[in-house]
């Protein structure tokens, strides 16, 4: 059971984070608090977008700020990663890695050797963000040897909080941007309707009203060659005109970009 002044600073936390005036400020109060509540010596949180069906990871905070160069390392060998299968997009959930390997396999994994070795990182404990089955981002936790494994405690506090950034997540990135909406929508057509990663691309641009000049262009890819991927869209689509696209959008009409 926790305790009332772990209670406490987690009701401060909590409150924080609903007054934060942008998702900025959402991400770095939150790792500035939860050394009040989760002993560690490092901590992150990583966006996840969506592109044809694979998991891209951006846009890294990261406290100390100097951890960011061990992840932009990870977020170039991400697919390496062991514990990717537990960043699934239709749940969220707190994973402590301790918990899933013994010493020996977790400390000779390609994530422990290309990024966590020179940080002397020993435990992870990571919160994956997502609501409405859209993967949106990924906390995590990193402790030293000298600190130890992560404790049921702090998984437990964890998963509080967990509950509100999934929310908070989905607000900030998906509801109030016309952006991340469009983004959704097209990650949701890419799965209904077996889309591949290159024609989500081009169903994205389309959804915004691009030509199909402009779709080339920013793609670099050759106008016939953009037709042959339209033709494979209307099919999987089973429509015949651009103008049909207007009822995958969620207000009858282009998405802004």
């Amino acid at each position: 059971m926790m305790e009332r002044n772990e209670a406490m600073v987690l009701d401060d936390i909590l409150y924080h984070l609903y007054d934060a005036e942008d998702f900025t400020a959402i991400r770095r109060g939150l790792l500035e608090r939860l050394h009040m509540l989760v002993q560690f010596s490092y901590a992150s949180i990583l966006r996840i977008e969506t592109n044809g069906g694979r998991m891209v990871f951006r846009d890294p905070l990261c406290v100390p700020e100097a951890l960011l160069p061990m992840e932009e390392q990870y977020i170039r060998i991400a697919e390496e990663d062991h514990t990717l299968w537990s960043t699934d997009r239709e749940r969220s959930g707190v994973i402590c890695e301790s918990s899933m390997l013994s010493d020996e396999a977790r400390l000779s994994t390609p994530v422990y050797r290309q990024c966590y070795a020179r940080w002397n990182i020993y435990d992870t404990l990571q919160v994956n963000i997502a609501y409405h089955g859209l993967a949106l981002g990924v906390l995590t936790l990193y402790r030293t040897r000298a600190e130890g494994t992560f404790r049921e405690e702090d998984v437990f506090s964890m998963n509080i909080i967990s509950h509100h950034l999934n929310r908070l997540f989905y607000r900030r990135l998906v509801a109030e941007n016309p952006a991340g909406r469009r983004a959704a929508r097209v990650q949701g057509m890419e799965e209904k309707y077996g889309l591949t990663r290159r024609e989500g691309e081009i169903l994205a641009r389309l959804l915004t009203g691009a030509s199909d000049e402009d779709i080339a262009a920013a793609l670099v890819i050759a106008p016939g060659t953009l037709k042959k991927h339209l033709q494979h869209i209307y099919r999987k689509l089973q429509i015949t005109a651009r103008w049909e696209l207007l009822k995958f959008t969620e207000e009858g009409g282009a998405i802004p970009g």
